[in-house]
């Protein structure tokens, strides 16, 4: 598979700004479903109360796009990219502009933010089964 014309993906772990309110968490959902849709990117947002992990895969262009817009946006910090680059296989979201899924196992997204390349991504899809998403 070619790393240009295939499959991408990222994940990242972050926390809500303490600044922020937790009902910006449905603006954000609202608003990747959107862009996602344009930018033909498929993944799913986890949120646990306090951080973020999130899971987006589609073309390089747009998953480098988008990473750097969300690195950038206010409304969470202490982004950990924890994994970036070619993915094999079919997409893991299709279907899902935005799937989005809350945790109540705090522990667990911690426990991702302490991995990077392909063991966070497994670690991550370890915890896929235990969600319902929307």
């Amino acid at each position: 598979m070619s790393s240009n014309t295939g499959l991408h993906a990222f994940l990242y772990c972050s926390s809500i700004c303490p600044e922020q309110p937790v009902t910006v968490v449905g603006d954000i959902v609202k608003a990747a479903r959107e862009k996602n849709t344009a930018l033909s990117l498929t993944g799913i947002l986890v949120f646990d109360g306090q951080h973020f992990c999130q899971y987006l895969e589609g073309p390089s262009s747009s998953v480098s796009s988008m990473l750097q817009s969300i690195c950038e946006d206010h409304r969470h910090t202490d982004v950990m990219l924890q994994f970036h680059g070619p993915v094999d296989g079919e997409r893991q979201f299709k279907g899902w502009a935005i799937a989005y899924a809350q945790s109540e196992q705090e522990l667990a997204l911690d426990k991702i933010a302490n991995f990077e390349g392909r063991e966070a991504l497994a670690l991550f899809r370890q915890l896929l089964p235990n969600l319902d998403y929307c």
